[in-house]
């Protein structure tokens, strides 16, 4: 959690079938992470913005909430949502809990 918001660790595979969140997954470190997936390529931050806007769409928050802040780059990212941090915890838990590996 952030004062402003929480963060939450994505995988992204770009050029993928459909857009869609996997699974959760866990980093060497041991930390959780969502795997997810969109079809569109990573050339002009495409991949980003399709990977934000599937947030928004699963998550049921506002596209202008989200951010990526590290990871614009590659596909390892840090996703920002701002808002409450209780209340936004709360609820993205509630929607990823029936991916494979919650």
């Amino acid at each position: 959690m952030a004062a402003d918001g929480v963060r939450v660790a994505i995988r992204l595979s770009p050029g993928a079938r459909s857009d869609r969140l996997v699974a959760i997954g866990a980093t060497a470190g041991g930390a959780r992470i969502v795997k997810a997936a969109v079809a569109a390529p990573p050339e002009g931050g495409r991949a980003n913005e399709a990977l934000l806007q599937l947030l928004s769409a699963r998550w049921h928050l506002r596209r202008r909430d989200l951010s990526i802040v590290q990871g614009h780059a590659n596909r390892s990212k840090l996703v920002h949502v701002t808002g409450d941090p209780q209340r936004l915890a709360e609820q993205i838990s509630f929607e990823l809990a029936g991916l494979p590996g919650w």
